[in-house]
């Protein structure tokens, strides 16, 4: 695990020789211990076609805070032994802690294709997932984009320990977002572009737990280092007023249960 995370570390390291034009931000680092604590049902109505609905909840700011609660659906579709494709809708209702509300929902859509392979117990696998989130406030779009869209990629390695209900696994997953704004030093007077980087590097450790047919339990830690950008332009007069390199790392437990049918 802690060569996963210098990893993880070096490579973010690497990535911030990228540069957002001529524009250089200033920077704020912070730490956060985050958890997760979410169910779902699993129905395979026909073989190798499944559908799947849960629901989550996150909280943040050293367990003090909600985060957010969001409602998936799902549907996943085995092509064959080594790959299979999906989609995803997932409702994500943020909580601003500050004014005690539910902030705007966010709209999620998620594609998802993964190829794996077995040797003996070991089980590796790559999944790609291109993630679309739809925001329902108005944004400049100069400062974020009012649909994101991320690629994400992740590796995974799980180990199912003969005689047991246990599988361990390890991974590590890429966040890259594909339509960030470039800063630019007037939103009035110069032209929109689109820039993309990684935002967020992330480490895990878990292990899944098959309690009976159809009972099923999954316990992991992730280790996040984020990355995002805060552009602020005067409204008045399109200039930049603020521009802010934001990085967190950030540590996270948590506890799925899964119902299969």
């Amino acid at each position: 695990m802690r060569k996963i995370v210098i990893l993880c570390l070096t490579l973010c390291a690497s990535v911030n020789l990228w540069a957002q034009g001529d524009y250089e931000p200033s920077k704020i680092n912070s730490s956060d211990v985050r958890a997760r604590i979410d169910g779902a049902f699993e129905w395979e109505p026909v073989k190798n076609l499944s559908f799947e609905a849960g629901l989550q909840l996150r909280l943040k700011d050293n367990l003090a805070a909600v985060d957010r609660f969001q409602t998936t659906l799902g549907v996943g579709y085995d092509v064959c032994k080594y790959f299979k494709v999906g989609a995803d809708y997932i409702l994500i209702n943020s909580r601003d802690n500050g004014a005690g509300v539910w902030e705007k929902p966010r709209h999620r859509m998620n594609i998802n294709l993964e190829g794996s392979v077995t040797f003996g117990e070991l089980k590796l696998s790559l999944r790609e997932r291109l993630q679309t989130t739809f925001r329902t406030d108005e944004v400049n779009r100069y400062e974020k984009p009012k649909n994101e869209l991320v690629l994400r990629s992740r590796l995974m390695a799980a180990y199912r320990i003969s005689g047991t209900m246990w599988t361990p696994y390890l991974l590590f997953e890429l966040h890259n977002t594909l339509n960030a704004p470039k800063v630019v030093g007037n939103c009035l007077t110069e032209p929109f572009a689109y820039d993309n980087y990684v935002t967020r590097y992330r480490a895990g450790v878990g292990a899944k737990l098959r309690v009976t047919r159809n009972h099923r339990l999954d316990f992991y830690y992730y280790f996040d280092y984020n990355r995002s950008y805060d552009i602020d332009y005067k409204k008045s007069s399109g200039a930049l007023k603020g521009y802010v390199e934001e990085n967190q790392s950030r540590h996270t437990i948590g506890i799925s249960y899964k119902f299969k049918l």
